[in-house]
């Protein structure tokens, strides 16, 4: 009985419900785009995301971000499940506009894996490039 009342509880969640006009809790966008199908899942917290977001391409997963506050740790996918980006977004609050800007080091992979390069940004610009041989 406790095992029933508790899967009814999962199915009866709402999803891409607003309170008092701002998002709130789970959200799933769908979209298709040229017969292929695109999804990303989250949470919200007063309209901002929180938690971990996923994002698909069909059934493969394409990037997985962690929200903490103004922070976002990205990791980017290849088709075949190896890390192809991986690095920080930091929010910006500049007057009335809020900003999502690359932050940091981010690391790129090919698809075997293989550190392809490094870019350090500040506020969205790449300010650092390495590459490795």
């Amino acid at each position: 009985m406790v095992i029933l009342l508790f899967c009814l509880s999962f199915v009866s969640c709402k999803i891409n419900q607003r309170k008092n006009g701002l998002k709130t809790g789970k959200w799933v966008y769908d979209d298709k785009l040229l017969n292929v199908s695109m999804k990303s899942k989250g949470r919200y917290k007063n309209d901002f995301e929180t938690g971990t977001w996923k994002e698909y391409v069909g059934d493969r997963l394409t990037s997985k971000k962690k929200y903490k506050d103004s922070i976002c740790y990205t990791k980017d996918y290849h088709k075949n499940g190896k890390i192809r980006a991986i690095g920080v977004s930091k929010m910006i609050v500049e007057g009335n506009t809020l900003h999502w800007f690359l932050s940091g080091e981010w690391k790129f992979y090919d698809s075997e894996g293989v550190l392809l390069g490094i870019k350090v940004y500040e506020k969205g610009m790449p300010i650092l490039e390495t590459y490795t041989e």
